[in-house]
């Protein structure tokens, strides 16, 4: 455990150098461990950079007592929002734009990013914090909790070599927003590639294996541990996006017969309605997804999410039609 706690500390220094030097003054504060980490690294070691910390909170949100505690444990002042449904429906119009895709879980996390930034930009924020990279980096998904060393050894290879790509990154371009991953820069990455397995994927102080263990281990030692050993909850769910998006999309029928899902159904639509064109179908058979026929991507469709793995077809289901 020193050794692990050693790490993060080592990490938290790191990610405070680089959110000074990007001049972030906020952060989009989701509650969980990624941004927690992000945020109180930097109350730590950058003491008054960070004014503003910006969650998006609709009724009911799992997130939102996590976001008050942590925001008030650092002495930052909370923009919470509580969108409406106009205005959800803007940011998932906004996000389809950007992201020219349908996958229902991306766009819903991208839809409650773009209000966050929104929110951030009218505030006049310089730069904007996020906590993209933390699961990537730091073995934060569910499915890699009991994946064999081979399979994470190359998840780690592969997401420690840069290259990855945030939606947030797209969001930022369209509405005028500066943001920054400081858990996912150049010497963070170093830290995950370095880091012993047992230092991201260990036991908790309830037996059960997680994910992120350094950064759950750091924000713990620095005094919230009902935040560092809270359960995994996907930023869609945590932050209520996805059931807003559910909600928009009660009722939709299929456009071309394929969606799986009336959140599928709904964000195609949509996509048609914005003058926005679909992708083709591949042409390449040995890489075309078996759900909505457009390429696969180291088995996964960026288009409609599904994702090949295990000998089988996983894909965001949501609500079953009426």
């Amino acid at each position: 455990m020193g050794e692990c706690l050693s790490i993060a500390s080592r990490l938290a220094r790191i990610v405070a150098r680089y959110a000074a030097l990007e001049g972030c003054d906020c952060v989009l504060l989701s509650g969980g461990i990624d941004t927690s980490f992000v945020a109180t690294a930097v109350a730590a070691h950058a003491p008054g950079l960070v004014r503003l910390a910006v969650s998006v909170l609709p009724e009911g949100s799992p997130d939102e007592a996590y976001a008050h505690r942590v925001s008030e444990a650092l002495g930052l002042r909370l923009a919470a929002l509580r969108p409406s449904t106009p205005g959800f429906r803007a940011a998932v119009d906004a996000s389809l734009v950007a992201l020219g895709i349908v996958d229902p879980v991306e766009v819903a996390g991208a839809a409650g990013a773009a209000l966050g930034l929104a929110a951030a930009r009218s505030e006049g924020c310089g730069c904007v914090l996020t906590g993209d990279g933390g699961d990537e980096l730091f073995l934060g998904y569910e499915f890699l909790l009991n994946a064999g060393p081979r399979e994470i050894g190359e998840w780690r290879a592969r997401m420690t070599g840069g290259g990855a790509h945030f939606v947030v990154d797209d969001l930022a371009g369209v509405l005028g927003v500066r943001v920054c991953h400081p858990l996912y820069s150049p010497e963070a990455r170093l830290v995950a590639r370095e880091a012993p397995l047992e230092c991201l994927i260990s036991r908790g102080p309830g037996g059960s294996r997680v994910g992120k263990y350094l950064l759950r281990l750091y924000l713990d030692a620095m005094g919230l541990p009902w935040v560092a050993w809270r359960g995994k909850t996907p930023i869609t769910m945590g932050s209520g996006a996805l059931g807003l998006l559910e909600g928009l999309a009660r009722g939709s029928r299929p456009v071309e017969g394929w969606e799986p899902s009336e959140a599928h159904a709904y964000l195609m639509a949509r996509m048609l309605d914005l003058g926005l064109e679909p992708p083709g179908p591949c042409p390449d058979p040995g890489r075309r997804c078996p759900v909505c026929g457009r390429c696969l991507e180291g088995g996964r469709c960026r288009f409609c999410g599904a994702y090949l793995g295990g000998g089988g077809v996983s894909v965001y289901r949501g609500q079953p039609r009426r």
